[in-house]
């Protein structure tokens, strides 16, 4: 067991930064202090990308501190809500070309405002179908990863920890009533969000007072509907409910099954098991002392 381990089960600031983390960090304050500089009127396109950012940040920060307070060679896999280093990478690309796209709008309205008009509507469709997948992206395949898996052998646990080797070692999964339930919520949100700001964005007239209206860099006078609000909104606190939901059921696993799983152990690896088990989460700790 590591040190750290047996003091307390939280990090310092020191020990969540990572380089991956420092990367993301840089590349995300680099293309938003470029947008920053072009002096934009009105920071509801930063919204956005900022949103998607926060979320690709929480997974990543997640995900190093997980990997920072297992035990030394753990033999629980524990992916409560997917593998967090996929969805900090799916979110961060979305954010990058949501920052992209921002940029590039904001350049035409300085040396090309002329084309803007003709674009805006692509800029909105583009720019809001790439907010809206990322929180779909991060749900696709969220029923291969999230589970509380035991590796039972020494050889096991040097096999990539991704993906599932042998049902019988996994004491919760993903139910497949969640993952149909989370799958059909995220598609048709993702679908009815992009079409309604398709249709709205059709039938707004920049020369109306209708909706949100801000200059460009380029002193250009646009107008986005005021559903960008909801859009903003509705996918990130879906996220949030739904992982929320999944995180509860994935933790709720049952004691017997974990104590058929090790019963042919050693005893020692089973209580190495059982202190991995109660080291995950406060939830986890109460269940097993209760039974």
């Amino acid at each position: 067991m590591n040190e750290k381990n047996n003091k307390n089960h939280y990090l310092s600031l020191k020990d969540i930064i990572s380089e991956s983390l420092l990367r993301d960090l840089i590349l995300f304050t680099f293309l938003f202090l470029l947008i920053i500089t072009q002096a934009w009127d009105n920071i509801l396109l930063l919204l956005f990308p900022l949103t998607t950012y926060t979320f690709s940040l929480f997974f990543r920060i997640l995900g190093t501190n997980k990997k920072k307070t297992l035990f030394e060679n753990s033999l629980i896999i524990y992916n409560p809500l997917g593998i967090e280093e996929t969805n900090a990478n799916r979110l961060l690309f979305s954010t990058m070309f949501q920052l992209i796209l921002i940029f590039w709008l904001g350049a035409e309205s300085l040396y090309n405002p002329i084309i803007v008009n003709s674009y805006l509507l692509f800029f909105k469709g583009f720019l809001i179908f790439f907010y809206t997948f990322a929180f779909f992206w991060i749900f696709i395949d969220i029923w291969k990863y999230t589970r509380i898996e035991i590796l039972t052998d020494t050889i096991k646990a040097e096999i990539d920890s991704h993906s599932a080797r042998d049902l019988r070692n996994i004491i919760s999964f993903l139910q497949l009533k969640n993952f149909k339930l989370t799958s059909l919520i995220n598609f048709f949100v993702f679908i009815i969000l992009n079409i309604l700001n398709l249709i709205f964005n059709m039938f707004i007239n920049n020369n109306l007072s209708f909706g949100v209206q801000f200059y460009l860099p380029g002193s250009q006078l646009i107008t986005f509907s005021y559903f960008f609000y909801g859009i903003l909104i509705i996918p990130p606190v879906l996220s949030l409910i739904l992982f929320s939901l999944n995180y509860k059921a994935i933790n709720n696993f049952n004691r017997e099954k974990l104590d058929k799983i090790i019963e042919a152990l050693p005893r020692n690896l089973q209580v190495k098991i059982i202190e991995n088990l109660k080291a995950l989460n406060n939830k986890i700790k109460k269940r097993l002392n209760i039974e």
